[in-house]
């Protein structure tokens, strides 16, 4: 699964939204990419997976999962001014759609 986050995005986000895709055993490769909105950022990450499931984090913090087969306005969850357990949860999210098991 594919992470890609703009210049001066929280670390402490990237940090829950990684734990809580390794909780579900999914690894996150995390990459820099020019700013950008958390939801086109999070389509471009699912378009470039080959998981087909990307998640986007932009310079405010704002989070975004994504699926390639999605219109790319319309993001499977998206969260603005989230907490740790937020941001972790969407991490969580976005592996549950990986493996296909039930959302939280």
């Amino acid at each position: 699964m594919v992470l890609h986050h703009a210049p001066g995005a929280p670390s402490a986000v990237l940090r829950e939204v990684s734990a809580g895709a390794e909780e579900e055993g999914v690894p996150l490769r995390l990459q820099r990419v020019p700013d950008g909105a958390a939801v086109a950022l999070g389509h471009a990450a699912a378009r470039d997976s080959r998981l087909s499931v990307g998640v986007g984090v932009s310079a405010d913090g704002a989070v975004a999962v994504h699926h390639a087969q999605l219109p790319a306005d319309r993001p499977a969850l998206a969260v603005r001014d989230g907490t740790p357990a937020d941001w972790r949860r969407a991490g969580r999210t976005a592996a549950r759609v990986v493996t296909g098991l039930p959302l939280q």
